[in-house]
């Protein structure tokens, strides 16, 4: 067998050697590039929002409720009872303008830091709107009344739903959930970490 032959054949052997190794090189690049990507990381998270739908109900009276002679003669002239119901629709989620979302990659296992869930919507189905009222004899409902029904629905859902604990966790695992499928086929495993966060944003209405 000649010098020469030999010579060739460990020139095709390292550049064979070379060409495969460039390849997986450039594809853990890749796949590295792809898995650090916070802007999509970002994206993920935002359109992961937890939607969920329920109704709110408010009651505005002048009836004190007083079984007594003169009150129901007061109630028949003057009473002006008002209740309304709203359903409304909430969206639980991570509010990342201005935050700073880390991903940190060993050993196969995705850590990823992002704000934690909140509240961050809430709208009244003024369309659905189903009302009750009852008034006296000298007495209507007006539009104001129903402006302050309103406003009333509104306060109280906020208060109740922005700090439902349960919505919130939702919210997460269903963040968690989603990025987790998306890095599974890279062979990766994912870990969210919600960081608390001490400033608070009122959420749309």
């Amino acid at each position: 067998m000649s010098k020469s032959f030999i010579f060739i054949v460990l020139v095709l052997l390292f550049g064979a050697a070379t060409y495969f190794l460039g390849k997986k090189n450039a594809n853990n690049q890749i796949t590295s590039t792809v898995v650090q990507n916070v802007n999509l990381v970002q994206q993920i998270a935002e359109l992961s929002a937890l939607s969920v739908q329920g109704s709110t109900s408010a009651k505005l009276t002048n009836n004190s409720g007083s079984s007594g002679m003169w009150d129901k003669f007061k109630n028949y002239l003057t009473e002006n009872t008002l209740q309304v119901t709203l359903p409304y629709e909430a969206k639980y989620g991570v509010q990342l303008q201005d935050k700073k979302v880390t991903v940190d990659a060993k050993d196969k296992t995705v850590i990823i830091h992002l704000p934690k869930c909140k509240l961050l919507s809430l709208q009244l189905q003024l369309d659905k709107l189903e009302m009750m009222n009852q008034t006296g004899l000298f007495a209507s409902t007006t539009i104001n009344d129903l402006g302050v029904a309103q406003k009333q629905l509104y306060e109280q859902a906020q208060a109740s739903l922005a700090n439902n604990v349960g919505y919130i966790k939702q919210a997460e695992l269903q963040i968690t959930n989603i990025l987790k499928n998306y890095y599974e086929p890279l062979g990766y495993s994912v870990q969210c970490v919600f960081d608390d966060n001490s400033t608070t944003t009122k959420p749309k209405g």
